[in-house]
């Protein structure tokens, strides 16, 4: 039986939503599944995603939604909508995977809808979650794979203080072949990523 203070535990009685400058990170929602729609309907999220599909429908979205809350409850997951704080628009998703081996270990996923790329929001939304995942869940390591073209991505890991660990051969299978994977990680004993100059709000 997990104990009290277990992982499962913490990822289960997390309060949210989890707050930066410009972005929150909030819980799924029915609500929000034609914003999921609309912005996972453009191809170039599921093309630098590992296991985002497309086409996606709504009833791909009302899965994720029901999906993401029991695996909050249950604690193995941590699925987390990215909004804009000035007006509540949805941007995209972030969340923590694997959290139930009992290792203190995660990977770290995140997508973000094509219009609101290029302005630090996935940076952001990606250091909030690392953050919190760190301190309040008292992670050890997190984990992040990318696809080895997907440079914007790793530009977002490099800026949120991960480093890049090597190459995992054929390690998922997307559009019916084997993908190559490039393994990125920071541990809670890492220094922070340097400070960066703050972006005016947008």
């Amino acid at each position: 039986m997990a104990r009290p203070d277990a992982l499962s535990q913490r990822v289960a009685h997390l309060r949210v939503p989890l707050r930066g400058p410009r972005v929150a990170l909030v819980p799924t929602e029915r609500s929000f599944v034609p914003e999921y729609v609309r912005l996972l309907s453009e191809p170039s999220v599921a093309r630098w995603t590992l296991r985002i599909p497309y086409p996606y429908s709504a009833r791909d979205a009302r899965q994720w939604v029901a999906f993401s809350a029991k695996n909050r409850r249950t604690g193995s997951a941590l699925g987390l909508t990215i909004v804009r704080r000035t007006d509540g628009a949805v941007m995209g998703g972030v969340g923590l995977h694997h959290l139930d081996g009992g290792s203190e270990c995660a990977e770290v996923g995140y997508w973000l809808g094509k219009p609101f790329r290029g302005h630090g929001y996935a940076t952001e939304a990606v250091s909030i979650l690392v953050r919190a995942g760190f301190e309040r869940l008292r992670l050890h390591r997190i984990e992040a794979l990318v696809l080895p073209r997907n440079l914007a991505s790793r530009r977002v890991l490099s800026r949120c203080g991960f480093r890049y660990e090597g190459r995992i051969r054929d390690e998922v299978q997307k559009e019916g072949r084997w993908q190559t994977t490039l393994l990125f990680s920071r541990l809670v004993t890492d220094p922070g990523p340097p400070r960066r100059r703050s972006r005016p709000r947008a």
